[in-house]
């Protein structure tokens, strides 16, 4: 008995309970040393990926954008650096959240509610605005707000304003070209973006002194343009004085080379301002009228009409017919613009009276086939090919068409029931100019990468559409409307030009046409034996006059008047000073 109490000692424990707790601790052992090992070794590495996502920070890094010139070198599209806000969510209390909210909305001029709504998200990153201005930026850095950040991003920007919009068009937010050269050469513009991975600490932040990999993006490549800025200012110049004189809805200039079909000039008003395109709360502004508006051309068609008949050879400048200011069709009446009678006149005639009879005379001889086929050729009813965005391809109804019927043949012959862009219109009468060409019109000359040329557009024929010898003609009919017709406001002393007006009316909601509204133009080139540019201008609801001898007419002489000195075109015949209207 008392060598058993000696062994138990003052333990007190049996032997049973020492060896079952001795064994448990054992057991115990071997169990935290296989978790260890299963962590360590088993798990390693995707728990050590786990770690690496929760304390790695990768974005991507937004590419410039090319630039975009004039055919000068002028720039008309840039990029500049304009901070973006960003907020770690996680650090903002939510008590906190209002009152910053507050502090926010009156430097971003943004909802209060809504920036308080993004404050409260989940996650460590959320942008609450992007292209802050220097005020702004330096305003959000003043407040010293824990959670909120600044970061870096290319803007683009547009140093002329307006100028040119309508061809530009613009770059969103998201750096993403959206209408005009912007939107049709995005793929070439936008480069690629880059990326960074970098350390950041339980913040979101950055950790400078770690280890970062950046991938740094590829700028976009620049596109060369062939507008002319000084062209294009006079263009919308002339256009906006003419809209405010005659308290017109709007209208479009386009100033061409027809020799190459490059494109001088393209305005139209209303415009916008594309660096400030959010605050547009008209979204049809960015559309382009000069590609993408019908309307009907009136009288400025009856030289497209003409030129079919020439080319058919049932006509000459000097085929005579009896006019007798009306002609009826299948219970229709197509009357002269003014109604007047012109008794034993001549094609050449036709065009200096504007009359609707007569150019109805031509559409019918040459015959509904070959006139349909050759307002075809000149590129009616299909896109011009331009590299714009958003081009129409008018409309132009065919006699295989249910729609089409013989008073169509003779209506489109001086202009009405067609429906046309301005370039369409243009592009097709600068072939006349052009001794017959039809020339692709383009607005992009090159796009350059790293200085190396990555695409190039050069003048390109589309086909032939009258012999030079019948455009010399046409040409010639054209000059004696301007010099001798009835209305004469686009002579220019010293300067030859052929030219025909155009009023057409507007169709009307109810049905018929508005017998208010009218469309007035003019197309005109110079000089007549080796032409430098040819211009339309059309002006939309002009109210002080309807006429396009008294709106569009004096528009085209004024913007003539500065391209012939901008552009060094000496007179090429002798002046007559005096005997010119002014």
């Amino acid at each position: 008995m008392q060598r058993a109490n000696v062994i138990n000692g003052g333990s007190g424990l049996p032997m049973w309970r020492l060896r079952l707790a001795l064994g448990v601790a054992v057991l115990a052992g071997l169990l935290l040393i296989g978790k260890l090992f299963y962590v360590q070794v088993m798990q390693n590495s995707f728990l050590g990926g786990k770690a690496q996502v929760a304390h790695t920070l990768e974005r991507a890094i937004t590419a410039p954008r090319g630039t975009i010139k004039d055919r000068n070198g002028t720039t008309l599209a840039a990029n500049r650096n304009l901070d973006r806000l960003y907020a770690d969510p996680s650090n903002i209390a939510d008590d906190e959240a209002g009152e910053i909210a507050a502090q926010l909305a009156g430097i971003l001029k943004m909802p209060a509610a809504e920036l308080e709504a993004k404050l409260r998200q989940d996650g460590q990153w959320v942008s609450l605005a992007t292209r802050l201005t220097p005020q702004q930026s330096e305003a959000v850095r003043a407040l010293d707000i824990y959670g909120l950040g600044l970061e870096p991003l290319p803007a683009r920007v547009y140093p002329n304003g307006s100028l040119a919009s309508h061809v530009l068009g613009f770059a969103n937010f998201d750096n993403q070209g959206t209408y005009g050269i912007e939107g049709k050469y995005n793929a070439f513009l936008q480069g690629q973006p880059g990326t960074i991975r970098a350390e950041q600490d339980n913040s979101g932040n950055w950790l400078a002194i770690a280890r970062q990999q950046i991938v740094p993006p590829e700028s976009g490549a620049d596109v060369q343009l062939t507008i002319d800025s000084t062209i294009q200012y006079y263009a919308e110049d002339e256009l906006a004085r003419t809209v405010k004189e005659q308290r017109a809805k709007g209208g479009t200039i386009i100033v061409m080379r027809p020799e190459t079909g490059e494109v001088l000039a393209m305005a139209s008003a209303p415009s916008y301002e594309p660096e400030k395109f959010n605050e547009q709360q008209d979204a049809s502004r960015f559309v382009n009228p000069a590609i993408s508006q019908l309307y009907e051309p009136g009288s400025t068609f009856k030289i497209i009409t003409m030129a079919t008949g020439l080319a058919e050879g049932v006509i000459t400048p000097d085929t005579r017919i009896n006019d007798r200011g009306y002609v009826n069709v299948d219970g229709f009446t197509v009357h002269n613009w003014d109604g007047r009678a012109h008794p034993n006149e001549s094609m050449t005639e036709v065009l200096m009276n504007s009359a609707n009879v007569g150019a109805s005379y031509v559409s019918t001889k040459v015959g509904k086939d070959a006139f349909y086929r050759r307002l075809r050729d000149f590129g009616f009813g299909s896109p011009t090919g331009v590299d714009l965005q958003g081009e129409t391809e008018g409309m132009l109804v065919l006699p295989s068409s249910p729609n089409w019927s013989p008073i169509n043949l003779y209506t489109n012959g001086y202009g009405q029931g067609i429906g046309v862009t301005p370039l369409q219109l243009i592009t097709a009468e600068a072939a006349v100019a052009n001794g017959g060409l039809l020339m692709r019109p383009y607005v992009v000359s090159k796009v350059v990468r790293d200085g190396q040329v990555v695409r190039e557009n050069k003048p390109t024929v589309v086909r032939r559409v009258l012999k030079p010898e019948v455009a010399a003609t046409l040409k010639g009919m054209m000059q004696t409307v301007v010099e001798e017709g009835e209305y004469q406001v686009a002579r220019l002393d010293g300067y030859t030009i052929g030219g025909k007006t155009g009023t057409s009316s507007i169709p009307s909601k109810t049905g018929g046409y508005d017998p208010k509204l009218t469309i007035a133009s003019f197309v005109g080139y110079s000089p007549v034996k080796n032409p430098k540019f040819i211009v339309l201008v059309k002006i939309d609801q002009p109210r002080k006059s309807p006429w396009g001898s008294e709106v569009a007419a004096p528009a085209f002489k004024n913007l003539a008047r500065r391209l012939y000195a901008y552009m060094n075109i000496p007179p090429d015949k002798r002046a007559t000073s005096g005997t010119q209207t002014p």
